[in-house]
């Protein structure tokens, strides 16, 4: 047990006050209900508890600072939504609605939070009870967070430090901008107590989906561990608790290993003088870092395709490594990959398989999670077709490209499961190939509708490239590729034709990327609106929907680095996150709604941003200051006029 004082301001209670504070969360808790008291902290509020856990003492340790520094106060300006039409909201009088909400301040402030965990040894697994009860009272001093488990107990404290707001400061000043840069990353200083608005709150919650995770390729581009460290730490603001981490492609293999120490002596980065790795010391320090925040640590060594990088080292095992990636044709369906560079291991050889081995034996071993990803996706045959071994054996047992995929995996599966661990593989494998990949493999679908893996009766992590791979729509990144530009002009609306048409536009509209070059092969852009309308389950039986472990958002980083790693990732992995643990359909069976989370995005956005998050900007600062005057989906006789909204200043 441990208590942690948070505040050493002096308060005073006014017995009401009129606030501009509406309880935002992300994600939306699974069930919550709000009052109208607004309750103080006590300035010796310390988070208490009965359990025996050092990482929720250090978790405790860790959200005592994130409340005490943070001191939020909401950019959104809240307003209470109007209906929507048909909802009855038109007949409504503007009157009916403030704009601010009259609450009243509770005799009593709050001394302390009280966890208490019901089963403190329960490990970091997949499926582990993250459930949690929260009560904030508006006619006592204490709250109470009640978990099943640790990691239950951090989902809760998420959800209490979204719940404590700053006092709006009453100085307003013009932007120093001779300030430094450090200097301006103080946010919120110099404000008055901290409070908790619209008790008494009581929050049940739990995830809808046990797996919520999120990819991060560091072979395409290296991203440093302080990188990797603050996107865990984003993760767990958002409550996901997986990181599946794509350490090795083609272009790189930036892991050190005893069992093999030429695949990162040859196959990793040089960059000014420097070899881009990741040693031993520094994977047990994500793992760590990543397990104190409630995240599981999956790693991905991809093969037999994605693996040029292994030709550095290991040349003899290897086909077509180094040959450019399209043959003298030029066309994609002769090509030796599926991007530069080529490059696959040799799957009739034996030291290839006394090779991958070893290599998954000991990264296995480096990793505690239950689960391996060996990849398995992108197989070119012509790559295979190109070494005269292979050849040779094609003809000898005349084998396909099909059969020598099938002995591959075959095998890479039975080396995961021989290391103890739960294999993943990408499920192009079953639903391209149409291999016979053993049931207890789990597929991560991200090309082919997640029905085609469902049907088959396997476990589902659903990433599909159409909505939550986050590469997407930047344009391509080999030179001179024109084969997903488009040269035929997309049929115009109708209506959009009139309007053209009316005012003589038409010679200057040229939608998407006709006539253009730059095009990818998943365009467009997935924005956060896209992402968090992605139905995982949808059209799938209530078993197959069953087997649908959950989710994560890739980030392939052909074209991205740590310079603008947050803002790609943040806050679109946000609208993931919500999905995975909320739900895309709320507890009535109704979709959510897109305009209903855009005031809590917008305010959540800005708040990773004081957390040291770089996400990039959804909206003008305008917009949350003037509450659905921006959602078009709402009329603007329901909206307030000018004089009863006045814009508020930060």
């Amino acid at each position: 047990m441990k208590a942690h004082i948070l505040l050493s301001a002096v308060f005073t209670f006014p017995s009401i006050a009129w606030a501009l504070d509406n309880v935002f969360l992300w994600p939306v808790p699974q069930n919550i209900t709000s009052g109208q008291t607004k309750m103080n902290l006590d300035p010796s509020f310390e988070i208490k508890g009965s359990y025996s856990s050092p990482i929720l003492d250090r978790a405790v340790d860790r959200y005592s600072r994130i409340i005490s520094k943070e001191r939020w106060v909401p950019i959104q300006v809240p307003v209470r939504a109007p209906a929507k039409a048909g909802s009855g909201g038109q007949q409504r009088k503007m009157q009916e609605r403030d704009t601010q909400i009259r609450i009243s301040v509770g005799e009593k402030a709050l001394e302390s939070l009280e966890i208490r965990v019901e089963d403190s040894t329960a490990e970091l697994v997949q499926g582990v009870d993250e459930s949690y009860v929260l009560d904030i009272p508006n006619d006592d001093n204490t709250a109470t967070l009640i978990a099943a488990t640790v990691w239950g107990a951090l989902r809760g404290l998420e959800t209490f430090s979204q719940l404590v707001q700053g006092q709006r400061h009453g100085i307003i000043r013009d932007y120093d901008n001779s300030e430094r840069e450090e200097e301006r990353a103080v946010v919120n200083n110099g404000f008055k107590g901290l409070f908790i608005p619209e008790a008494p709150i009581h929050i049940e919650d739990s995830p809808r989906f046990t797996h919520r995770g999120l990819m991060l390729d560091t072979s395409r581009n290296y991203f440093p561990v302080k990188d990797i460290l603050r996107t865990l730490d984003a993760m767990a603001y958002n409550k996901m608790n997986v990181f599946h981490w794509h350490i090795t492609d083609s272009q790189s293999f930036p892991l050190r290993l005893d069992s093999a120490p030429e695949l990162a002596e040859h196959g990793a980065y040089i960059f000014n003088g420097r070899r881009l790795v990741y040693t031993k010391k520094d994977v047990k320090r994500i793992v760590q870092y990543a397990k104190e925040r409630g995240i599981r640590v999956i790693p991905e060594i991809d093969m037999p395709a994605h693996t040029g990088s292994w030709g550095l080292a290991y040349q003899d095992i290897t086909t077509c490594t180094g040959r450019f990636f399209l043959d003298e044709t030029n066309k994609w369906d002769e090509r030796y990959a599926a991007e530069p560079t080529t490059g696959q291991l040799n799957p009739v050889l034996a030291k290839t398989y006394e090779v991958v081995g070893k290599v998954i034996a000991e990264i296995a071993s480096m990793f505690p999670d239950g689960s391996y990803h060996g990849g398995g996706d992108e197989p070119i045959y012509k790559c295979w077709e190109d070494e005269a071994s292979v050849r040779e054996y094609m003809s000898a047992h005349n084998a396909t490209g099909d059969d020598l995929l099938n002995k591959f995996l075959t095998k890479e599966v039975d080396f995961i499961k021989k290391a103890g661990k739960q294999p993943i593989l990408w499920e192009d494998s079953v639903t391209n190939n149409n291999l016979a990949i053993p049931k207890d493999v789990v597929l991560q679908v991200w090309v082919n509708p997640v029905q085609l893996a469902a049907k088959k009766g396997y476990k589902i992590i659903a990433s599909h490239a159409s909505f939550w791979y986050l590469d997407c729509g930047h344009g391509g990144w080999t030179g001179n590729n024109t084969s997903y530009d488009e040269q035929v002009p997309p049929k115009i609306p109708e209506s959009l034709q009139r309007e053209l048409e009316r005012y003589g536009l038409e010679d200057n509209y040229r939608p998407s990327n006709w006539g253009g070059a730059g095009g990818d092969w998943c365009s467009p852009f997935k924005s956060w609106q896209r992402i968090y309308s992605y139905d995982m389950t949808f059209n799938l039986t209530e078993t197959e929907a069953s087997n649908v472990l959950g989710g994560e958002v890739a980030m392939w980083s052909e074209q991205m680095d740590p310079v603008g790693m947050d803002g790609r990732l943040w806050p679109r992995a946000a609208a993931a996150a919500e999905v995975m643990w909320s739900g895309r359909h709320d507890k009535n069976g109704v979709k959510r709604d897109v305009g209903e989370a855009m005031p809590r995005m917008f305010d959540w956005r800005y708040r990773l941003v004081t957390r040291g998050i770089h996400a990039e900007a959804i909206q003008p600062l305008w917009c949350g200051q003037n509450p659905y005057m921006c959602d078009s989906n709402y009329p603007a006789a329901l909206l307030p006029q000018n004089d009863d909204h006045p814009t508020t200043p930060l």
